[in-house]
């Protein structure tokens, strides 16, 4: 008999391309990855500036302040704009295209704290001709970050892109969830997306890559969190950035182990726990959602996720904002939001 997933209650977005102002110099901000640093929970997460960057950027709550899904304000600099982790790569580096989505590591193994990501080497950010890699960041001492000058893992000639990193500590190294495609679906793409899984004894030197979930089953990013009784994986299908009809099924899922396995065969089948494809879904989601973190503090636990908004054409979007007297939405291909919701026992537990 299987164990019944938790509940999520109705999500609340945080950051919202078409909602409220932004912190000042972003146009976006997706893919939360919560964690409780220094006993302050910190949220490191990826955003596309004013100036049309990817960066990665940090957003915390107060300090000694309890885990909750609002009140989360990201590091500022001069002018109180959104500050990012590094500066931006050289125009020659391999990940100059720009960086999002991090997966943060405390020190572990006698390593420093860490951050994967997923990093653009080609000024196509979706479609036939884009690529993408992983890299990481590392922690200095005084607590900044240094970027990797290469990538930690590449795709193969098949399949040329990875991207989506999930990395913890496990046994007596690291182990690394990571998206294999082609490459980032474009419009009127169906997408052709694997889990992969791999492990390294450093961090750094990546071995032994192998399939986690198939391209029928359409995983596009995941993660894992431990709890009293073994651990659990959340899962998305990314989202249907483009509006392509028909799309697969999008929502959350969730399985669970009793370690946190590199195989498959260990983890329970796959239970849909969230489905954006209902038609009570609120519109910042209802195009699916990516990049889930699940944080847990006593019996609260909260999962943090990116949305993609129900799509319309920007010049309708345009003129439904200036006639409700909103700000003019960016124009953009697609529209994001970050956001969560509380997870709560299933009621069959």
């Amino acid at each position: 008999m299987s164990v019944p997933g938790p509940r999520l209650t109705t999500p609340v977005a945080l950051w919202d391309m078409l909602g409220p102002a932004l912190p000042r110099g972003v146009l976006g901000l997706s893919d939360p990855d919560v964690h409780l640093v220094n006993r302050q929970w910190t949220m490191f997460v990826g955003g596309f500036s004013t100036t049309f960057r990817n960066r990665l950027y940090r957003a915390t709550l107060p300090n000694g302040a309890p885990l909750t899904l609002t009140g989360w304000r990201l590091d500022t600099g001069p002018q109180r704009r959104a500050r990012p982790l590094v500066e931006d790569p050289h125009r020659a580096a391999w990940d100059a295209g720009g960086m999002h989505t991090p997966s943060y590591v405390p020190p572990a193994h006698g390593f420093p704290a860490r951050i994967y990501y997923a990093g653009r080497g080609t000024r196509r950010r979706y479609g036939p001709g884009s690529n993408y890699s992983i890299g990481v960041l590392t922690q200095r001492e005084e607590g900044t970050w240094a970027r990797h000058p290469r990538p930690v893992l590449s795709g193969t000639a098949a399949r040329p892109s990875v991207l989506e990193p999930r990395v913890i500590a496990a046994e007596s190294g690291f182990r690394m969830w990571f998206l294999s495609t082609p490459h980032e679906v474009g419009p009127g793409e169906q997408p052709d997306f694997e889990l992969w899984v791999s492990e390294s004894a450093d961090g750094l030197t990546w071995r032994g890559s192998r399939r986690f979930s198939t391209g029928e089953e359409g995983f596009f990013d995941n993660t894992v969190v431990p709890t009293e009784h073994g651990w659990e994986m959340f899962l998305a299908r990314g989202t249907n950035l483009h509006g392509t009809d028909p799309f697969p099924a999008q929502g959350l899922w969730w399985m669970r182990a009793e370690q946190p396995s590199a195989h498959r065969s260990d983890w329970s089948t796959p239970q849909r726990i969230l489905d954006t494809d209902a038609s009570s879904t609120a519109r910042w989601l209802a195009q699916g959602v990516c990049g889930p973190s699940v944080a847990v503090e006593g019996s609260l636990r909260l999962a943090f996720l990116a949305g993609t908004y129900r799509s319309r054409p920007w010049l309708l979007e345009l003129v439904s904002r200036l006639l409700s007297h909103r700000r003019p939405a960016v124009p953009a291909p697609y529209y994001l939001a970050s956001g969560g919701a509380r997870l709560n026992p299933s009621t069959a537990n």
